[in-house]
Order: C-alpha cells, then structure tokens, then sequence
C-alpha cells in the first residue's frame, strides 16, 4: 500500500513538472515570436499598413503572456499606427487600455508618451484645445517626475502654441518662456517655435518691437527653409501690422523670388496675398490679379483659412472701387468662418461691411453679439488654461507634499530603527564591556590581592631581616661587650651600667615594633616617634599638619605612615649629620602627599638600598598602592616625596 502510494505521489510530481516545463517554454516561444513581429513593424521604410498588420499580430501575440514593458510597447506602437492611419475611434479606444496597464505596471514612460500624443490629437485633429492642453499638461507631468527635461519642454511648447491658438497669449508668453528653460538648444527648430510663437503673441498684443525680435532669433535659428519662410511671412504681417509697408513688400519680394519656394504651395500663396495687400496699403498701383492668383491657389489646395485671408483683402480692396462686390467677398469670408468655426474672421468681416453699410442695423447687432461672444470665450479659455494650470500646480504640490510626508515618515521610522538597532546593539556592546570590565577587574583585584600579599610578605621578610640586622649590629655588639667585661673581671658598677644601657636599649627596640597607636592620638603618637628619633641637635619643621584630617586615614595608612617616616627619620640620626629636617604635609582630592627633606650629607641614590632601611619603605608603601621617591646626592642633602592613596 505504501509503495503504491509513493509511486502515485511521484507520478503527480513528474506530470506536473512536465506541464510547467511545457508552459514555460510555451511562453518561451511566445514571447520570441512576439518580438520578432514587433521588432519588423518598427521599419519605418515599410508602408504604414503593413507596419500595422505586423504590429497586430504582436499585439495578438502579446495579449496571450503576462504584462509587461514589451506589450506596453506594442500598444504604444499599435496607437501611433492608428492615428497615422486616420484610425481614430480605436485610437480612443486602446488610449484608455494603455493608460489603464501603465498604471497598474508603474509605468510613468509610456503614460507620458501616449498623454502627448493624444494631446496632438486633440489639438490638429479633433481640435478640441482645452483636452489637447490638458493631455500635453499630464505628459509634461510625468516627464517632469522622469527628469527628462528635453520632453518636458517639448510639452510647454505644445502648451504654449495652443494657448496662442485660443487667443491666450498671455498666458501663452508665460508657458513658452517656461518651455524655454527645458528645450534642447541643439534642437534649434524647437528653439525657433518658441521665438516664432512668442513673436506672434507680441504681435497680438501690438508689442511690434518686441514681436520683430522673437521672429528675428527664429530666423536665424531654424533649420527649415520651410519654417524660415513662414516665420518671414510673419515678420512681414508684422511690418504691414506696424504701418511699414515698404519693408513688408520688399521681405515678402525676397521670398517670392526663392527658388525653394515651391510654386503651388499655400505658404507661397500666403506671401503674393501678403505682398499684393503691402503693395495696396503704400498705395501703389495694384490690379486685382494680385490678390485673385493667390485666392485660385488656395482654393486649389481647400485651404480655407487661406481663403478667409484672400476673401478679407479683397473685400477691403473693393471697399472704395466697387462697395458691391466687396460686401459679396466680405459674404464669403462670413460664410467661410462660420463653415471652420472661425469667429474672429467673421468679426473682422462684419467690421468692414458696417463701413460700407453703416445704417444696417442687423450688422452692428451682429457685430456686438459676436464681439461679446468671442470676449467671453476668450476668457472661459484663458481661465480654462489658468484652472488647469491651477489645479495641476496644486496637484503637483499635493503630491510632492505628500511624498514629502511619506520621505519624512520613512525617515523617522528609519531613525526609530536605527535607534532601536544602536539601542540594542549599544546594549549588547554595554553588557559585553561590562562583562568583559568585570571580568578584568576581578583579575585585576585577584593579582592586586596576590601582589599585595606578595609586597606585605616581601615587607614583612625585609623589616625582619633589617630588625635581625639591627639586633646584630646594636643589641649583639653591646652584650657580646659586656660578656667581655665580665670576663676581665671589669668594675661591677660599669657592668651594672652597660647592663642598663642594654635594658633601655631593649625596651626602645621592643617599642618599635609594637603596634602603633591608630586612635584619636595618632598625630601626637606620630610628633612624638619623629622627635625622638632626631638627634637633639636637628631641628625639626612640621608645615601642614593641622590641615589634615587625621581620623579619615585608615588604620593600615596610619601605620604605613608611621613606619616610614621612622625609617626615614632613623636613616636620617645615623647617616644625614643634618641640622634641619622639614616634613610638608599636603591633602589632595585622591591623595595624601607628604614632601620630606634635610640638608645632610645627603646619599648615592644611583647604588639602591638593598642594604639600608629606605629600602623596607618601598615596600611597604607598594603593599598600600602608594609611591615614595627619593632624591639625593652627595653632600647635597636628601629628599622624598610620599604619596598615599584614598586619602
């Protein structure tokens, strides 16, 4: 039973091994073949349609593998063929789905790429100038949080140029002079529709000084024999604008007379219509040829705004020579520009006809309503374009504030973490430190015990062995002279004297190595030890001893203290010959320092003193954690400086 159940455990594992390999490699190949499509419908030298027959079946392909930047890809390459193909009900239609992957995918790249292009849809197709604004403005977005300055500008400039369109060109100036903090200066044609485009606002506005300069700069900075002549088409509007008529004539007879001007182009119909109409105005000779060749070129080519032009010019032509026939081609520029929705032309129409039929009541009705129209539309959109750029503004600092936020919230939990983190690894390293001190400090108290020890024995070897010697060379030599005096029979009150000397000699030997007296009268009992251990003739100088609180040394201090003094003070009866002895004692915060010194004849402190008494106060001021030092030479008196601890 066993068996059969792990045999059927490890077919289920194979099969469904088995599955997942063929459905990787299944994507595997998907995903090669979706490339492969995708990557043909890039050749721009293919025909449209067949980049998109190419591009559809990546798209078929793509649909059926997860989501990622490659489908996202395709669709961007699938909406720009529909709208290269005039397909735009679809291009609506996967707008929305490529926005709605971007943004569940993140992906800030492509919602600004297919923002800007429905932003040209809507503004040369669909015309519809406050979505164009609007799409431009969230492409502008997204490059900004991309950092891609070149696109951001691109944007702007498309901004700006609709604004302009709409009569905003205010706020158009504003927009463009924005744009041109962006654009790449290498890409001069850009460059060269900002200028172009702020030297058409002037003109609007009637800063002709100003306008002249802006088509000047973008004269000299185009790279489009195109772009050049439209840009001098506008320079000359601006001179005819300004009341220099001969200027204009004699730009717009330079461009006619280039030869890259091609013959049947609008842009070429617009410079004779332009020239006809400079010539008119300085009043010399103009036939009406002048302005009919130019209209027959541009109803050849359906240019409809073109024709608004020719239509005006020669209704203000005929205004005096035949006021019929200028009300007929006035008619037209009304039919016309209500046909394109071209308000402004019917307006400037209206106006012309209200000169020559100045008593019709309906024309000046209908020049107030539309004057007034065109004045509130003007300033729905120019408030339109403000409110978006408003809103926008206010948005992008909603969302910086909150990222802000969110930085700073993250900063702060960072910070808590961090402290957390160096909290408890400071308290590991505390707790580590502290195991590691206490254990040392126990080693160190463990060998400061054993030295201490050591030093007291050492001490207690070495004042034994100077009491052994001392026994020797004082006590032994006087009884070994009295033994002598018995011996020779010698008078018995000398030996009786000798006896006694030997008896005090005794009682002195066995006062020095009692106990010393550490109570209340410590410093009398020490005085007193110091006194009678000079010689009568040394004088003895005592500075600081009333300031020492005598009763806060312990007890081993006191003794140490007592016996080292009386070792220096024994060396000193024996071997100094000195006449003034100064002890100065002094109280430190840590320790007690005590500076000794005589004018004797002073030591040799190169040779040690294995073989004197100051070596027995070495030690013992080693067994209590203090120092004592000397300094001496022959014949120049002696001095120590002691320094005891806890004091």
């Amino acid at each position: 039973m066993k068996k059969t159940l792990l045999l059927l455990i490890y077919v289920l594992l194979i099969s469904c091994t088995e599955k997942q390999r063929v459905f990787q490699n299944t994507t595997t190949s998907r995903i090669d073949s979706t490339l492969k499509y995708f990557e043909k419908s890039k050749n721009v030298d293919l025909p449209l349609k067949t980049q998109y027959e190419l591009t559809e079946k990546a798209f078929k392909l793509g649909s059926t593998i997860p989501s990622d930047t490659l489908f996202l890809r395709i669709l961007y390459q699938k909406n720009w063929l529909h709208f290269s193909l005039g397909q735009y009900d679809s291009l609506i239609k996967y707008d929305k789905v490529l926005r709605r992957l971007s943004e569940e995918l993140k992906n800030e790249l492509f919602l600004a790429r297919q923002n800007y292009l429905m932003g040209y849809y809507y503004e040369a197709i669909a015309q519809k100038p406050d979505s164009s604004f609007l799409r431009y403005n969230n492409s502008r977005n997204y490059f900004q949080r991309l950092n891609d300055s070149v696109w951001i500008g691109k944007n702007l400039l498309s901004m700006g140029i609709v604004q302009k369109n709409q009569s905003d060109f205010f706020g158009s100036k504003e927009t463009l002079t924005e744009a041109l903090q962006y654009l790449d200066r290498g890409n001069k044609n850009d460059v060269a529709s900002a200028f172009s485009t702020l030297g058409t606002n002037h003109r609007k506005l009637y800063n002709y000084k100003d306008a002249e300069e802006f088509y000047l700069n973008a004269i000299a900075l185009t790279e489009s024999e195109e772009n050049s002549v439209g840009i001098k088409n506008n320079l000359a509007a601006t001179y005819i604008d300004n009341g220099e008529f001969a200027r204009a004539a004699k730009l717009l007879n330079e461009i006619a007379d280039n030869s890259s001007l091609k013959i049947k182009s609008s842009q070429y119909a617009r410079v004779l219509d332009n020239l006809a109409y400079a010539t008119w105005l300085s009043h010399k000779s103009t036939n009406k040829e002048s302005f009919l060749r130019p209209l027959n070129l541009r109803k050849q080519a359906n240019d409809k705004r073109g024709m608004l032009s020719s239509y005006t010019h020669l209704g203000e032509y005929y205004s005096q020579l035949n006021p019929t026939k200028a009300a007929k081609y006035l008619d037209s520029v009304i039919q016309i520009s209500k046909l394109i929705k071209a308000p402004r032309a019917e307006l400037d129409a209206l106006k012309y006809k209200m000169e020559l039929f100045p008593n019709r009541i309906a024309l000046r009705d209908r020049y107030i309503f539309l004057q007034d129209s065109l004045y509130k539309h003007e300033l729905k959109v120019k408030t339109q374009f403000a409110k978006y750029k408003y809103d926008d503004r206010i948005k992008q600092e909603s969302i910086l504030r909150l990222e802000k936020e969110n930085a700073e919230a993250e900063l702060e939990a960072e910070k808590e973490r961090n402290i957390r983190y160096w909290f408890l690894g400071g308290t590991v390293l505390l707790v580590i430190v502290l195991g590691i001190g206490y254990y040392s400090n126990r080693q160190r108290i463990k060998r400061l015990k054993a030295q201490n020890r050591a030093d007291r024995v050492e001490a207690s070897f070495a004042t034994e062995a100077a009491l052994s010697q001392r026994l020797h060379d004082d006590f032994g030599a006087g009884l070994h002279h009295l033994m002598l005096m018995v011996q020779s029979k010698a008078d018995p009150e000398k030996v009786l004297d000798e006896l006694d000397k030997l008896y005090q000699q005794s009682r002195d030997f066995s006062r020095e190595i009692n106990a010393v007296d550490t109570g209340v009268n410590f410093k009398e009992a020490l005085y007193s030890m110091l006194d009678s251990h000079k010689p009568e003739e040394t004088r003895l100088l005592i500075v600081g001893g009333k300031d020492i609180s005598w009763q806060s040394l312990n007890n081993v201090t006191k003794i140490t203290l007592y016996k080292v003094l009386r070792e220096l003070f024994i060396n000193m009866s024996k071997h100094s010959q000195a006449s003034l002895v100064t002890l100065n004692l002094m109280h430190h915060a840590k320790e007690l320092e005590i500076r000794y010194s005589d004018n004797g004849v002073g030591i040799d402190t190169s040779k040690g003193f294995e073989k004197n008494g100051l070596f027995i106060t070495e030690k013992r001021m080693e067994a209590i954690g203090g120092t004592i030092t000397f300094e001496s030479d022959q014949d120049k008196g002696f001095k120590s400086v002691i320094k005891i601890p806890n004091y």
